[in-house]
């Protein structure tokens, strides 16, 4: 088993520990990963289950549906085995923490967040003043401040 990077005609692109049989590749633990800038000199790199509704550990596809393979950049394999663990640990123990009800009222979380950037209480932020005339004229756009007012309906999922 190798470490790699899948990349589907589909456009999904699967990482795991990744096993060839015959026509299938066999793939342990599958994610996807998703990158974010933090600062200027950090990224964050999140591990997502890529069926998270799933209980199986393994994900078989044929070769046919695959687009790329590449193999995982060494820097990355150990916040992958991380988060691969603790996901198969909390689905094998039937404890992933769900819910179904929105906790913080969307502006009073912008606002929080927006207070320990400005503030640099909680994070490292450098924010310069093309970003904050950004920001302002896209708090101004009616479109960005509609969509908070939408209401939140109970027995919706989300």
């Amino acid at each position: 088993m190798k470490y790699e990077i899948i990349r589907l005609k589909n456009g999904d692109e699967i990482v795991g520990m990744v096993n060839e049989v015959g026509d299938t590749l066999e793939i342990t633990l599958p994610m996807t990963c998703h990158l974010s800038k933090v600062s200027n000199t950090e990224t964050l790199a999140t591990f997502i289950p890529y069926s998270p509704l799933s209980s199986d550990s393994m994900l078989f596809i044929n070769i046919d549906n695959v687009l790329h393979v590449s193999e995982m950049n060494a820097q990355f394999i150990p916040f992958y085995d991380e988060a691969s663990a603790r996901w198969l640990t909390m689905v094998e123990e039937g404890n992933i923490p769900l819910s179904n009800k929105i906790t913080i009222d969307p502006k009073e979380y912008l606002h929080k967040a927006l207070d320990s950037i400005l503030d640099g209480s909680e994070n490292n932020y450098e924010i310069d003043e093309e970003d904050i005339r950004l920001f302002e004229e896209a708090v101004r756009d009616d479109e960005f401040m509609g969509s908070f007012d939408t209401p939140i309906d109970p027995k919706k999922i989300h």
